[in-house]
């Protein structure tokens, strides 16, 4: 009991986390990127690129480990054993510097950061080449795959969590969806002519296609219902001669489709968003390999 009630505090604790939290933290490093560059603020006299190109390497680093901290169990089961054998406080102080959340903006701001050393290495080189040309252009892509990531993680799971009815893995939603379809199927057994033909018409397409990904998508974005001019359509098309309780049992059964087929694609969106990051980080790195490669050979390294 005392384990249900201890679970029961912390989903409390996670619905009642103000929303666009992140977002809040994302602005305010925008607002002091954008101060330091105004400022004009160089780096000190002699660093030259190889100093400032190893601070932006430095910093990369940085904003990847939190990839590391979230994937690598060894990690979080070493930073759990230092700081049960540090002090209580200075233990307290340490656990809460090594939460998820924490390195999550810790890996905002160095995400950000890092467009400052980099601004001071691109204004020590010669003049960029072909090669780094692309490679600021995926660094932009990057940034702006960030942003838009910190904005999903940070209002997608409440317009989802209001909806009801919510999957949370995309196999569970494949199996719903087969599930209302035999149901809907069963529901239309033994009745009248007229019935059968208006489920073939207007139900069947519904319960077997699915809604445009991007109409679905429009009503995340602004908060909508999918299903309200679905229901509203079926409601004027019920047949006079059916029993009105069996044409608004395959009413809901359209409706929480329907709300399926939207929980799919912000699924997918959360999902899709982390893949194609990764993709641009994979990118990042072979073609920083090859800038630093060709930095050394050109220096006679």
């Amino acid at each position: 009991m005392e384990a249900q009630g201890a679970l029961g505090a912390s989903i409390d604790a996670v619905r009642r986390t103000p929303q666009g939290r992140l977002s809040v933290w994302l602005a305010g490093c925008l607002a002091a990127l954008v101060a330091f560059y105004l400022s004009g603020f160089r780096h000190p006299p002699g660093w030259g690129s190889l100093r400032t190109g190893c601070l932006t390497l430095a910093v990369f680093a940085l904003a990847a480990l939190y990839r590391v901290r979230k994937r690598w169990t060894w990690w979080d089961l070493r930073t759990m054993w230092f700081g049960a054998r540090l002090p209580a406080r200075l233990g307290g102080w340490w656990r809460r510097a090594d939460r998820l959340e924490t390195w999550r903006h810790v890996h905002i701001a160095a995400g950000l950061g890092v467009m400052i050393p980099l601004w001071w290495h691109i204004q020590e080189g010669a003049g960029a080449s072909r090669l780094e040309i692309v490679l600021l252009a995926i660094v932009g892509l990057l940034l702006v795959s960030g942003v838009s990531g910190v904005l999903i993680q940070d209002f997608l799971p409440h317009a989802m969590r209001i909806r009801p009815g919510y999957e949370v893995r995309l196999e569970d939603i494949e199996g719903a969806l087969h599930d209302l379809y035999v149901e809907a199927e069963e529901a239309i057994l033994g009745r009248p002519e007229a019935f059968v033909q208006t489920y073939l018409r207007d139900i069947r397409p519904l319960m077997l296609g699915s809604p445009r990904s991007a109409a679905l998508l429009w009503a995340t974005l602004t908060g909508s219902d999918p299903t309200t001019a679905v229901t509203d359509r079926l409601a004027h098309r019920q047949p006079e001669t059916s029993d009105p309780a069996a044409w608004e049992r395959l009413t809901k059964l359209v409706e929480r489709k329907l709300r399926l087929d939207h929980n799919r694609v912000n699924l997918r969106l959360s999902r899709g968003w982390v893949s194609a990051h990764l993709v641009l980080v994979v990118l990042l790195a072979v073609l920083v390999s090859f800038h630093i490669a060709g930095a050394l050979y050109f220096a006679g390294l």
